[in-house]
Parts: structure tokens; C-alpha cells; sequence
């Protein structure tokens, strides 16, 4: 009868611990709106928007992944072992971001950040999107807005090492105050209930008046580790909200970790790496993506970073209306020494109509 009582016991014990995480995710699930407000972190609409844009703009995109994806770092999710990194590599990883995108602020006019943690087991509580905002509020970027995309209390895997809470997201940074800064979800997520414990994708929109349109800057981190399904809804979804906007006749500028190749990327000979190419044309013809194909800006996680043996692929860059001319792309090598993605920069210029 003990042996009996006993082995119950150890049944019951992950039987209750499953159960438990899942209803602690079910109850305090995020459930944003389709659509709303974003987060100022600095400014705000109400502090006398910007009139009209100049006509030349420089934008950056980087993923930062939360300061913990250096290139001493491997990660779980990704083949390797790392669930958290210790304090030390957060800290010294963070520290290089902060010093790197200072190094841009002259010339840039918008900085769109991916996976900047608001509060996280994973970056030891950083409080990474206010300090970023802080550092930067007296040095040209009067606005610096958050779209949350990763909100769970308790995340369990793997089991053996929970990754913990997570609140994390998207962040823009501006030299110009928006008239309007969005939220917009996108529709997909991961069946229940894995879904409880993965990201609420979405991206964030600004916009900036420029002769008598728009000109919206676009924030995206798009799914991963979802074969291309979630990743195909959510382009279809994107696709119906830019040529609404095109149609209207404003300036488009989409950038950020799409976690897709971009066309004239051979992609993977690794079956175990997923990379799905983004659809083309898109959202129809004329649309540009524009990424710099000779510098990687991304890396495989599965191992600490080793140059040339490390696989390296390309995930960040840009999308542009038909009514935007490029000037230059360049991606920045970094050795990925702060994240597991590389910077990208672009210089557009906004053409008017004749």
C-alpha cells in the first residue's frame, strides 16, 4: 500500500504542476486589442507633433535579443543548451548595445529595436526599453514608443530550467513626434495551449505628416519556430493594412526581424534551420524589399558564435512603397558580439508627386 501511495505521489506531483502552470497562463493571459495606443516611454503625441518630414530619412533596425544572445551564447530553442545567461553577459552585452546605437545618432531619424525586454528572469529584471528611452532622450530622439509582444507570468520550458516572466517587446525610437503611434496584433498564434506561452506578435505604427500624406514607420518582429505558418498569416494580415494605406497615397517604411529570407537569398542548405523567403511581389508589384545581401544579420543560436563555421543568414531589413527611392542599405558587422542579430541601416528618400 505505501509503494502504491508513493508512486501516486510521484505521478500526481507534474500532473499538478502542469495543470498549474497552465491555468496561471489561462487566467493571466495577455490579451491585447487588434489595435491600440503603443506605449510612450518618452514624449507623446500632445507635445507639439512634428510638421512635415524632411525628404531624406535614415532608419536603423536591430535585434537586440534582450542583451542575453551575445556571441558567447547558445540558446535552448535553438538546438543548444543556454536557457538564461548570467548577469555578467547581460550586462556586458547591454552596455555594448547602449554604446552602439549612440554611435548612430546623428544621422539617424528612426531606431526600430526588436526583443527589448521590459522586464524578464531572462535579462535579470533590466529594465531594458526605459533606459534605453533615458539614454537617448537628450540626445536627439525626443520620442521613443514600446509595443508589447511577450507577456507571461511564468514560462516552464524547458522543464528542467524555467526561462520564468517575461514582458519584452518592440521599441522605436524618433528624432520626430508622431501625430498617431499604434499597436496592431497580428492574428496568429500557436494552438492552445502553447500559445499561452509564446509571443502575442504585432508591429507598431507611426505616422508622421509629409505633403499632405503620411509617411508611416513600421516596427515588425514576425514569428519563428512556426514552420511558416503563423508567418504566412500574419504577411496576408500586413499585406491588407499596407495597400490600405498605399492606396491613400502615403509613404511606407517597414523594417525589423521578419524572420524571413529576403528575395536574392539563397537560404539554408540546413534542413534543421528554418527560413522562409518572403512573398514576392509583395504586397504587390512596384513594393521594394531591400536588404544589403553581403552582410549577414543573423546567426544560429545552437552554438556559441565561431566565425565561418557559426551559419549566418538574413532575416532583418526593410519594405518600401512604391513612392520611396533608396539611397543606400548597409548592414553593420559586429562579429555579433552584443546580440545573435546584426544592425541594418537604410537611407531613403520620400519622392513627391509631379
Amino acid at each position: 500500500m505505501l509503494i502504491i501511495k508513493v508512486l501516486l505521489l510521484i505521478i500526481a506531483i507534474p500532473v499538478v504542476y502542469i495543470l498549474g502552470v497552465i491555468l496561471l497562463a489561462q487566467f493571466t493571459q495577455y490579451k491585447p486589442l487588434e489595435k491600440e495606443a503603443a506605449v510612450f516611454l518618452h514624449g507623446s503625441m500632445a507635445s507639439n507633433p512634428t510638421n512635415d518630414l524632411p525628404d531624406t530619412l535614415t532608419i536603423y533596425t536591430w535585434n537586440i535579443g534582450y542583451a542575453g544572445l551575445g556571441k558567447e551564447s547558445d540558446f535552448f530553442y535553438d538546438g543548444g543548451r543556454m536557457v538564461r545567461p548570467d548577469i555578467r553577459t547581460v550586462e556586458k552585452n547591454y552596455h555594448g548595445i547602449i554604446q552602439e546605437i549612440l554611435t548612430w545618432r546623428k544621422e539617424a531619424d528612426f531606431i526600430l529595436l526588436q526583443e527589448v525586454d521590459w522586464k524578464a528572469r531572462r535579462s535579470h529584471d533590466m529594465l531594458q526599453a526605459e533606459s534605453i528611452a533615458r539614454a537617448h532622450v537628450d540626445r536627439g530622439f525626443p520620442t521613443a514608443i514600446f509595443g508589447k509582444n511577450y507577456d507571461v507570468k511564468f514560462v516552464p520550458m524547458p522543464l528542467n530550467k524555467p526561462m520564468g516572466w517575461v514582458t519584452s517587446g518592440v521599441m522605436s525610437l524618433s528624432k520626430f513626434v508622431p501625430t498617431e503611434a499604434d499597436r496592431i496584433s497580428y492574428p496568429a498564434n500557436f494552438p492552445w495551449p502553447k500559445g499561452l506561452f509564446f509571443l502575442n506578435r504585432c508591429f507598431t505604427v507611426e505616422r508622421y505628416p509629409f505633403a499632405g500624406k503620411e509617411v508611416l514607420i513600421i516596427n515588425t518582429h514576425n514569428s519563428a519556430f512556426d514552420g511558416g505558418t503563423l508567418k504566412k498569416e500574419e504577411m496576408e494580415y500586413l499585406k491588407a493594412f499596407l495597400l490600405e494605406e498605399s492606396a491613400k497615397g502615403n509613404y511606407i517604411i517597414a523594417g525589423g526581424d521578419w524572420n524571413q529570407i529576403p528575395p536574392g537569398f539563397p537560404g539554408s542548405p540546413l534542413a534543421s534551420y528554418e527560413e522562409t523567403p518572403v512573398p514576392v511581389p509583395y504586397p504587390e508589384t512596384g513594393w521594394q524589399w531591400v536588404a544589403d545581401l553581403q552582410h549577414r544579420s543573423n546567426r544560429k543560436v545552437d552554438t556559441p558564435y565561431v566565425p565561418g563555421s557559426t551559419y549566418t543568414t538574413i532575416l532583418d531589413f526593410f519594405l518600401l512603397s512604391p513612392n520611396i527611392e533608396v539611397i543606400e542599405i548597409e548592414g553593420k558587422d559586429l562579429r555579433f558580439e552584443f546580440s545573435d542579430h546584426q544592425p541594418v541601416r537604410i537611407k531613403v528618400r520620400l519622392m513627391l508627386e509631379e
